[in-house]
């Protein structure tokens, strides 16, 4: 029999998102839209609007059970039938959490592997991702949640906005923009008529160490990627352009040196074709100062490239990045090289 969690040769690609294409948006994890329901239904109609999709709410994507959308065996159920309805051609996570590796052995990873679909989210979702590339070898998107960026009072950021949807094209996506301002502020999602956030000049893309690498991308949060550290969904790291970004609230820069060096003395930082970090949302200078002296460290005796202040993940507005596409790091550019659908 064949080993079912070794890496096929060939990445596997969910077809296009077409106009009036039925998505399912869920939550594995947290049950965000039980805590902000308006926030929620305004990312969902933002989603249908801006992509022209038709937006389903799995059945349980609302329901609140301690910190967490409904049971594993629920949430399993949402996203079990999002991968086998043949209709559903793009699933979008509501928001992030802490518990979606409690669905890991409950996936149907061979409903995913006949049919893929467009997956996206960012930070909790780094589990699902991880598990669905290393079991599938399957390309899914690193980008907006419905709650954070999908439901802005006024619409996504439209350079957000521009990214996904390059993203998702039916051509590669070439070399990704840098972002020249940045959004820091925080609002209150129960507010129903918040004003728009501010904007601020962003600290530019830097270069801790020069030079290029190129690789297929593996992109994942932090802590929640160590989670599989020793499982059968952990990808292999070897070859790949990491690109790691970190959580924006109750994440120490003690907690952030932790697991770097974990992933150091794991040995996943040896062979990487390069690596780059995301913009860390209200980092102090000093804070940032700290970030690149451990950065430098954990990469110490390789000489791949190193980078900061990507805009990936908990940070606005946001770049999709697609798990499993050849991409080159030169310099602080990034450029996508392949077709993420077919």
């Amino acid at each position: 029999m064949a080993d079912p969690f070794r890496l096929p040769t060939a990445a596997l690609l969910p077809p296009a998102l077409g106009v009036d294409d039925a998505v399912r948006v869920l939550s594995p994890s947290w049950c965000g839209p039980a805590q902000f329901p308006d926030r929620f239904a305004g990312g969902v109609r933002a989603l249908e609007a801006a992509l022209g999709v038709r937006a389903q709410v799995g059945e349980h994507a609302r329901r609140q059970l301690g910190e967490a959308a409904g049971s594993r065996t629920d949430r399993a159920a949402d996203l079990n039938a999002a991968l086998t309805d043949p209709e559903v051609r793009a699933i979008f996570w509501s928001i992030g959490g802490d518990v979606a590796a409690e669905l890991l052995d409950l996936v149907d990873y061979e409903a995913f592997r006949a049919d893929p679909k467009i997956i996206c989210g960012y930070s909790d979702a780094t589990v699902l991702h991880h598990a669905l590339y290393a079991v599938c070898g399957a390309v899914t998107f690193y980008g907006p949640a419905v709650i954070p960026q999908w439901g802005e009072h006024d619409g996504p950021d439209p350079w957000t906005l521009e990214s996904f949807r390059r993203a998702v094209a039916p051509d590669a996506a070439g070399r990704l923009p840098h972002s020249p301002d940045v959004v820091e502020e925080f609002v209150d999602w129960r507010d129903s008529s918040p004003t728009a956030r501010r904007r601020e000049a962003a600290r530019p893309r830097r270069a801790l160490r020069e030079g290029t690498g190129q690789g297929p991308l593996l992109v994942g949060c932090l802590p929640s990627a160590l989670q599989l550290l020793g499982t059968l969904w952990m990808p292999d790291y070897r070859g790949h352009l990491l690109v790691l970004e970190l959580p924006d609230t109750g994440y120490s820069m003690s907690q952030a040196g932790k697991d770097l060096w974990q992933l150091r003395n794991a040995g996943l930082l040896d062979d990487l074709a390069g690596l780059a970090v995301g913009r860390p949302r209200l980092y102090t200078p000093g804070q940032r100062e700290q970030l690149d002296c451990l950065l430098t460290e954990v990469t110490r005796g390789h000489d791949y490239p190193v980078v900061t202040e990507l805009e990936v993940g908990h940070t606005d507005p946001v770049l999709t990045l697609p798990n499993g596409v050849q991409a080159k790091l030169a310099g602080t550019d990034l450029t996508v090289l392949e077709r993420a659908v077919r």
